[in-house]
């Protein structure tokens, strides 16, 4: 009777150690970056308007599923302006990316951390000075990064370079309604994010 008992207590107690460790492992993380944004193709066939290379920031939430797992919402704004014959143009687009991403990522021994990133979502393409032109659309998101998490205090910086594709095709603003092109964007941004242990 008492082996049986201390059999029980001791698979509770390692129950109970599993189930810690498991809980240790789920986190939200909170997290905010800017950096550079640039097109990689043209805006025409021809190669007289081109995207002058702008900004990007934004940030977001993430839910640890484990250690190696993130599902993240973001909210990502760039700003780009429009390049005529290479000369600057008073025209900028503004692109607003609300997203889903799965995060995979390998947590190293010396605090560094490299991840890659797949999602999709939506953007708003947005001329700015513009009114009632505004296009929403889905587009594609992949990207890649490295994190360094800072000792113990739950914070963590990371650069991050994040490619997305979306479409100028049915946008009506004044001087983007003849383009049609399908674009291809790089953004190369650096961050801090919290952890938070649930």
């Amino acid at each position: 009777m008492v082996g049986s008992r201390s059999g029980v207590v001791a698979a509770m107690l390692l129950l109970a150690g599993v189930a810690r460790g498991t809980a240790q492992d789920h986190a939200v993380n909170l997290f905010v970056s800017g950096g550079a944004y640039s097109a990689l193709k043209d805006v025409n066939a021809i190669g007289t308007a081109q995207f002058r290379r702008g900004f990007t920031i934004g940030g977001g939430v993430g839910y640890e599923i484990d250690r190696n797992l993130e599902l993240r919402a973001t909210l990502t704004g760039a700003q780009s302006q429009l390049l005529l014959d290479g000369a600057p143009s008073g025209v900028y687009l503004n692109r607003y990316y609300v997203a889903a991403d799965l995060k995979a990522g390998y947590p190293m021994a010396n605090g560094i951390k490299p991840y890659g990133l797949l999602g999709a979502g939506a953007v708003l393409l947005h001329e700015k000075g513009s009114t009632g032109a505004d296009r929403t659309q889905g587009f594609a998101h992949l990207g890649a990064g490295i994190a360094y998490v800072v000792g113990t205090s739950g914070l963590s910086v990371f650069a991050q370079a994040d490619g997305v594709s979306y479409s100028l095709a049915e946008m009506t603003s004044p001087n983007f309604d003849r383009f049609s092109a399908i674009q291809f964007d790089l953004g190369a941004s650096a961050g801090v994010s919290y952890r938070l242990p649930l």
